[in-house]
């Protein structure tokens, strides 16, 4: 049996999808196959029993049938974080390996789904790569590619992993900065013997939410376009610049949503005129009627929140990544990507498996 970690050098890579996808790839396959995630951070009950809601998605998506008390033996609850800070919180560790062996039982592979980053987890005494090394398992680094600078942080998982770490799937590549990972990224790690697994593209229903689901999550107050709610967001945008500067903005970045301040009518007339595909106006302030009616004929809906700018902005980065995994298409999308662009045959060869 093989234990598959899926982690990565920092948050919000794409590693739930990731998992998906190598895990249906490998029942394909005709692999035996488990998923767990060692610690949740998003509660959730099922049928009374506390798990992760990531791991209840991806184990419904993979149609496993282990029990569901097993698949995330440590849930960061509140009252879990307040105790670790407080004072060393004892037997966890204990706990995942239980969990691990248990699940292991009569599998060819059982995929491990990373929390955070290989370096998340100290507070509880379970650091990733703490983890990884007690249950003995390899590596696949999920990186969202993001500029020739990722290689900093995969070169030091490279240090950190030996030669647990068998090859990096860089995810979320956009057409722009394929060149770059072509003519800088490959190369360099190839020179440092860093496997690439995979090359998965930037797909714009993939990384969408409707502004519904992101209204729902903000608990905002929609004020015009209630027909239009299913309008798709790929793009959040800051409305923080000079109006001269705005319309240019806003128009090179398609399907975009803004984030700007109730009082800044300026920035907001420019959003709309821009063809943007939705308004989330911060600090509760409510804009004037001019703007309401102009949107409205532009069918483009305006939602007033009440936290600032900043907080919200960070709130969608994370958002949108846990609401892919609502959407059955675009988890049968992601899963498809993640089929198509890995070099399954190559981590066949180094996890030593034959199909």
């Amino acid at each position: 049996m093989i234990s598959l970690y899926v982690g990565s050098t920092g948050g919000y890579t794409g590693k739930s999808l990731v998992s998906m996808g190598l895990g249906h790839k490998f029942k394909q396959d005709g692999f035996k196959v488990g998923y767990f995630k060692p610690v949740g951070i998003l509660p959730i009950k099922v049928n009374t029993i506390l798990t992760d809601t990531d791991a209840w998605r991806i184990y419904r998506a993979l149609e496993l049938k282990d029990p569901i008390s097993e698949i995330c033996p440590v849930v960061l609850t509140q009252e879990l974080a307040v105790k670790s800070y407080r004072k060393d919180v004892k037997g966890l560790l204990a706990k995942v390996v239980k969990s691990h062996n248990f699940l292991s039982q009569d599998k060819d592979i059982l995929l491990v789904g990373g929390y955070g980053s290989i370096y998340t987890g100290s507070f509880l005494g379970l650091q990733g790569i703490k983890v990884i090394k007690r249950l003995n398992a390899k590596v696949v680094i999920v990186v969202k590619y993001e500029g020739e600078y990722i290689v900093d942080y995969v070169l030091q998982a490279q240090k950190d992993l030996g030669e647990r770490l068998l090859g990096v799937i860089l995810n979320n590549v956009t057409p722009e900065l394929r060149e770059s990972v072509d003519e800088y990224a490959l190369p360099f790690l190839k020179r440092k013997g860093v496997d690439i697994l995979g090359i998965l593209p930037h797909d714009s229903i993939v990384g969408s939410i409707t502004v519904e689901e992101m209204n729902e999550m903000l608990g905002g107050k929609v004020l015009c376009s209630h027909d239009r709610m299913s309008n798709l967001v790929e793009h959040f945008l800051i409305g923080a610049m000079q109006v001269d500067k705005a319309m240019e903005y806003f128009r090179k970045t398609r399907n975009n949503a803004v984030i700007v301040g109730g009082d800044r009518a300026d920035i907001q007339l420019s959003a709309i005129e821009s063809g943007s595909v939705c308004l989330i106006l911060t600090g509760e302030l409510y804009p004037s009627e001019i703007i309401i009616s102009r949107a409205e004929q532009k069918g483009i809906p305006i939602l007033v929140v009440r936290e600032d700018t900043y907080s919200i902005a960070k709130k969608l980065e994370k958002l949108s990544i846990r609401l892919r995994l609502r959407d059955t298409a675009k988890v049968a999308r992601g899963m498809d990507l993640v089929i198509k662009h890995v070099n399954f045959p190559l981590l066949y060869e180094k996890l030593g498996m034959k199909t």
